[in-house]
């Protein structure tokens, strides 16, 4: 795919090419340094020189009409290179695995009759397109970039105004400019819309051999699904609670049973952002978010009972079901829009033979989707009409890119059978465990469901998070970490686009800190994962995330902490055991009790 090519303004000469070959260019041969994203062999038409850095400058006689390339375009070397084209015009052969990311800077920098802040605007851009500044990083500001250039004040205001007139800044109120993301070059994950009849849960060996390792302190990305450390408010928190058992010494020796009044207070309060009227006495506080829907699922259905739930999820909601009994039936997700409407429709005709649907139409683990309100409104229409109880976790829903906070189901019909989960788990104190349940007509039951199983939760950690929301100091959090989730999410889109071979597809999130990636289909995951870890890479197996095999050449990776130099050498790393893996030849398991289906 090209993205930028070479168009010299003069024809070319004889004499053109030694010159080029020598790297003697004269100002008036208009070069350019072009970025093309090349998944193929690369040729120039007419004759002409392609010259890519770190290997040799090789010479191009070859007319356009001429049938196969030659060796002269097999190139195998570092990913990422410059590449100096004269006299041609870029264009794609065949595909091939090797690919260059080639980086474009605009001829207009050799060109004096460019008016300055233009040609300013092209080196910054230079250095971006290069990977120098990468997305989400702060630009110098305008006094510092004025003095760089030895330009005044105005010259650089237009610099930095064409810069993001051009989209590759943006400015943030009061922040500064940043490099703005560029656009994913790898297509999303294809949707498969197969139905599977519901099966029994059964986590096997090498799925519990991921669980046991997910605390490598060692793995970069981390394996956990959450905020890095550096993103949380460790220091406020602490000082609160510090005042917290300084006034209530007895909540060292005692719990109340239905929560702490304060928090849940503050919960109703913030419900009202996603659409839904809440009231304080008709929350259970649970421990984290997971245990909210556990409660929900005892509360609605028993053992051998078929829940639907979106496909691919997170691999701890199919635990549940394995501890519960419960039979999953699995309904296709886009990557975009979340839960098929459609395969729902057709899989919940026969009157009774789903008891309730649990669904995250908010970023779910591990896609990153957002359902669409029209769509969500018809989810909740259909549940309706059907008399099934929708089972909703809302854990990620305050982790938006977007302007407005997404609405969650029960604010498009009030008097619909939907149970709200939620949690801090994700957003602020992963180890505080603090979740809840807004179970509707199913309080009473859902309540005695968690004095029989927990009892009570730490009032110490409740009191702490109710006065952090009461202060404000929860939503000047939330404002921070969304925007550092933003750009890190594109960080890594980038890099993946960069490192990753030919054949993946690659999910673009809208919030959440998932990336859901899918890889050439012989490739299976399990195997990248066992090779990930022995270098410490924290990438979980798409298997890990369904009871079929439909996602077993996927992958999910996490975005939850800073991206570093040590982040993008994981990433080239695993794209390199990626490329190696899709390189061999697939071969067919026929073995008994398996769909046919293709092997690395």
């Amino acid at each position: 795919m090209i993205v930028g090519v070479a168009r010299p303004r003069h024809p070319h000469a004889a004499g053109d090419h030694a010159q080029a070959h020598g790297h003697g260019l004269r100002p008036a041969q208009q070069l350019a340094v072009v970025e093309v994203q090349h998944e193929g062999r690369g040729e120039l038409e007419h004759g002409g020189i392609l010259s890519v850095s770190g290997l040799q400058c090789r010479e191009m006689r070859r007319a356009a009409t001429d049938p196969a390339p030659t060796e002269m375009h097999r190139y195998s070397g570092a990913p990422r290179a410059s590449v100096l084209a004269l006299n041609g015009t870029l264009c794609t052969g065949t595909p091939m695995r090797t690919r260059f990311t080639m980086h474009r800077m605009d001829a207009a920098t050799l060109d004096a009759s460019v008016p300055l802040y233009q040609r300013i605007a092209a080196q910054i851009e230079a250095a971006i397109a290069s990977g120098a500044m990468r997305a989400g990083e702060r630009l110098p500001s305008v006094r510092a970039l004025a003095q760089q250039h030895a330009v005044s004040i105005s010259t650089a205001q237009q610099v930095m105004r064409h810069l993001e007139n051009r989209g590759v800044v943006e400015a943030r109120p009061k922040s500064g400019c940043f490099v703005a993301p560029r656009a994913p070059v790898l297509p999303e994950p294809m949707l498969d819309l197969r139905l599977e009849g519901p099966s029994l849960v059964n986590m096997d060996q090498v799925l519990q051999e991921f669980l046991w390792i997910v605390n490598d302190p060692l793995a970069v990305p981390s394996f956990h699904a959450q905020p890095a450390r550096s993103l949380l408010p460790e220091a406020k928190l602490q000082a609160l609670m510090a005042g917290v058992n300084r006034r209530h010494p007895e909540y060292a020796s005692r719990c109340q049973m239905d929560g702490s009044a304060a928090l849940r207070q503050q919960i109703a309060r913030r419900a009202v952002s996603s659409g839904v009227q809440l009231r304080p006495d008709e929350i259970v506080i649970t421990n984290g978010g997971l245990e909210a829907v556990y409660l929900a699922l005892r509360t609605v259905a028993a053992s051998g009972d078929t829940i639907v739930l979106e496909s691919p999820t997170y691999f701890h909601l199919l635990q549940v079901f394995e501890s519960l009994g419960i039979r999953a039936l699995e309904i296709p997700s886009h990557p975009r829009e979340g839960i098929s409407l459609e395969a729902l429709e057709l899989a919940t005709r026969e009157p009774g033979a789903v008891k309730a649907c649990v669904l995250l139409p908010n970023f779910p683990n591990p896609m990153g989707s957002l359902m669409p309100v029209e769509r969500k409104r018809a989810l909740v229409q259909l549940a309706v009409e059907r008399g099934i109880t929708l089972i909703e976790s809302d854990i990620y829903g305050e982790l938006y890119f977007g302007e407005q906070r997404p609405p969650v189901l029960k604010s498009f019909d009030a008097e619909a059978d939907v149970i709200l989960c939620s949690a801090f788990t994700k957003t602020v104190a992963p180890g505080y465990r603090i979740g809840w349940v807004a179970p509707g007509r199913h309080f009473l039951r859902t309540q005695a469901l968690k004095f029989r199983t927990s009892v009570a939760c730490p009032m110490v950690t409740q009191e702490v998070m109710a006065q952090f929301i009461a202060d404000g100091g929860y939503d000047h959090h939330l404002r921070k970490l969304r925007a550092a989730l933003k750009v890190q999410m594109h960080q890594m889109v980038d890099a993946v686009a960069r490192h990753f071979p030919m054949g993946c597809r690659m999910s673009l999130p809208q919030g959440g800190m998932m990336l859901w990636i899918e890889l050439p289909r012989h490739v299976d995951s399990r195997e990248v994962f066992a090779l990930a870890r022995l270098e410490h890479i924290g990438v979980a197996p798409g298997a890990a995330f369904s009871t079929t095999r439909r996602f077993d050449h996927f992958i999910r990776l996490q975005y939850g902490e800073p991206f570093t130099a040590q982040t993008e050498a994981a990433i080239r790393r695993l794209g390199q055991i990626v490329d190696r893996l899709a390189k061999r030849s697939p071969r067919v398991d026929v073995s008994p009790g398996r769909e046919v289906r293709a092997h690395a």
